[in-house]
C-alpha cells in the first residue's frame, strides 16, 4: 500500500540535520551533572553549619529550574565547544562552564525580583522571594549562587589553562548584570529627563547588551572559544559583533510581541526602555510627544492604549 511505501522512509538528510534534538547525548549530559552540581555546592555553602546545606538545595533547584529560568542559554557552552572541535576529554568541563552560565542568570533573576518586587517571574512561577517568605533578604541567595560560580570554576579548571579566561568572563558577567541595573530607569529615577529624552538609543543598545546579548550570547560562547584554546582577542571581537547584532535584533522582536502580542508583559506600563518607545520619541510630532510623556509609564489602560496607537 501507499502507507507502506518506500514514501514513508525519513530521508538520511533529514534524519542527520535533527543534531540539536531535545534529548541528544550531549544535553543528556549537561542534564545528568545537574544533581552532582547541587550536591557540590550545597555542600560547599553549607559547610558545618546545620540546615544551611539543605536551605541552599532549595535556593538551587526553585531558581534553576526550567520553568523558572526558561531556555537552558548554558547549553551553548558545551555545543559551541563541540561545533568548535573542541577535544572529547574537555566535554565535562564544558558541561561544568555551562552550568556557570545558568548559575548567573538565576543570581540575576532573584536581583531583579527583589528589585522590583515582583509577585511572578517572567515564567509565570513563584518568585524566590515572595516562595520562600524572605522578601529583600532573599538578594542574600543572589549572592550566594554568585560565590558558588567561583567554587565550580576552582574545583574543575584551576589547573586548566583557560582557568584565568574563564574567570575574567565570569567577572564581566558580574558587571554586566550591575550595568543593567544601574541603566534601568525604574531603578534610577533620578535619570530621567524632560520630553523623554533619556529613552534613546544609546542607552537601549547598552541595556539589551548588557541584559540579554551578554549573559545569554556572548558570555556562554565566550567560554566556549577559551576552553578550546581561542583566547586571540580578534576572534572574540569578531564572535561579539555577530551576536551584539543577534541578540539586538532578538530584543526588537520581542519588544514587539510584549506590546502587541504578549501585552500582560506591561513593557508601557512599567515605563520600560524598548525600541518602539525609542523609535516612538524620535518620530513624534510635538503633539505627540507631549501625549507620550503624559501617558508612558502609567497603569491606566486608557493610557497604555493610547500609547499604543
Amino acid at each position: 500500500s501507499v502507507r507502506d511505501g518506500p514514501s514513508q522512509a525519513k530521508p538520511i538528510t533529514v534524519k542527520n540535520n535533527l543534531k540539536f534534538s531535545r534529548y541528544d547525548p550531549l544535553e543528556q549530559d549537561f542534564r545528568h551533572f545537574y544533581p552532582d552540581l547541587i550536591h557540590l555546592l550545597s555542600r560547599e555553602i553549607g559547610g558545618s553549619t546545620p540546615g544551611l546545606s539543605t536551605q541552599f538545595t532549595k535556593v538551587l533547584t526553585h531558581n534553576l529550574s526550567e520553568a523558572v529560568i526558561g531556555k537552558r542559554y548554558g547549553l551553548m557552552v558545551p555545543r559551541s565547544f563541540k561545533e568548535l572541535g573542541g577535544e572529547s576529554s574537555l566535554s565535562e568541563l564544558a558541561t561544568v562552564l555551562g552550568w556557570a552560565v545558568e548559575l548567573t542568570r538565576a543570581s540575576a533573576n532573584i536581583t531583579a525580583e527583589v528589585s522590583q518586587d515582583r509577585t511572578m517571574s517572567r515564567n509565570g512561577q513563584p518568585t524566590w522571594h515572595r516562595k520562600s517568605m524572605l522578601g529583600p533578604a532573599a538578594v542574600n541567595h543572589a549572592q550566594m549562587i554568585n560565590y558558588s560560580v567561583f567554587i565550580l570554576l576552582q574545583k574543575y579548571l584551576q589547573h586548566h589553562e583557560s582557568y584565568s579566561y574563564c574567570r575574567e568572563e565570569v567577572i564581566e558577567a558580574f558587571s554586566h548584570q550591575t550595568r543593567g541595573f544601574c541603566l534601568d530607569l525604574s531603578f534610577n529615577p533620578e535619570q530621567q529627563q524632560p520630553l523623554l529624552q533619556e529613552y534613546d538609543i544609546a542607552r537601549y543598545k547598552s541595556i539589551v547588551y548588557s541584559t540579554r546579548t551578554f549573559p545569554t550570547l556572548v558570555f556562554p560562547v565566550s567560554l566556549a572559544l577559551h576552553l578550546a584554546g581561542l583566547h586571540q582577542d580578534a576572534v572574540h571581537d569578531q564572535a561579539k559583533r555577530i551576536l551584539t547584532d543577534i541578540g539586538f535584533f532578538s530584543q526588537v522582536q520581542q519588544d514587539y510581541d510584549n506590546c502587541f502580542k504578549d501585552p500582560k508583559e506591561g513593557d508601557i506600563a512599567k515605563g520600560r526602555v524598548t525600541w518602539l518607545i525609542v523609535l516612538a520619541r524620535q518620530r513624534a510630532s510635538q503633539a505627540q510627544l507631549q501625549e507620550l510623556i503624559d501617558c508612558y509609564g502609567r497603569q491606566e489602560e486608557e493610557c497604555v492604549q493610547r500609547v499604543k496607537q
